[in-house]
């Protein structure tokens, strides 16, 4: 996952149960726990929040060419009726 190697692992482990009381240690992954998940959901949120945008901006993009589309048609109209 982040390049840590099992015999890593095991060494934060011990020096995490060295540092806190292991007593503690529960209540400390938990807490821990709680806020990965509320960034997490933050994460979600904002992917969201940004493909809403992406979509709105597609959408208003494509609106606004099929637009320049009909004034296109609508000058060549105009000019062939002028040319009449």
């Amino acid at each position: 996952m982040f390049g840590f190697g099992f015999s890593e692992i095991i060494t934060i482990l011990v020096v995490v149960i060295v540092l806190i009381n292991p007593k503690e240690l529960p209540s400390i992954v938990r807490k821990i726990g709680k806020m990965y998940g509320k960034i997490m959901r933050q994460i979600n949120h904002l992917k969201k929040v940004y493909d809403e945008f992406e979509e709105e901006v597609k959408f208003a993009s494509d609106l606004k060419s099929s637009g320049d589309d009909k004034l296109q048609i609508n000058n060549t109209i105009n000019f062939k009726e002028k040319i009449k």
